[in-house]
C-alpha cells in the first residue's frame, strides 16, 4: 500500500514516541525532532512508503500527543 506520511515539526515537542515505536519510518535530528525516514526536512518531514504496514504508521499518529503526524493514502 502506497502513502505518504507528514511530520508538522513545529508541533513536534520531541517527546520520541514516534520512532521509539517505529523506527520503520520515523527517525529524530539533532535537536531531537521526528523526521519521516528517508523524507525531506524542511518546517515539516514529508516521505512516502510503499508496505504493508500503514496501519502501524496510523497508530503512531494517532498517538502523538501534539497531533504532529498525519498519514495519507495514495
Amino acid at each position: 500500500m502506497k502513502y505518504n506520511v507528514d511530520v508538522d515539526r513545529e508541533k513536534c515537542i520531541a517527546c520520541g514516541n514516534c520512532y521509539s515505536t517505529d523506527p520503520a519510518h520515523f527517525d529524530h535530528t539533532d535537536d531531537g525532532k521526528s523526521r519521516v525516514v528517508g523524507g525531506t526536512v524542511n518546517g515539516k518531514s514529508t516521505g512516502s512508503f510503499d508496505d504493508d504496514n500503514i496501519e502501524d504508521v496510523e497508530a503512531v499518529a494517532d498517538a502523538c500527543p501534539v497531533q504532529a503526524i498525519t498519514v495519507a493514502r495514495t
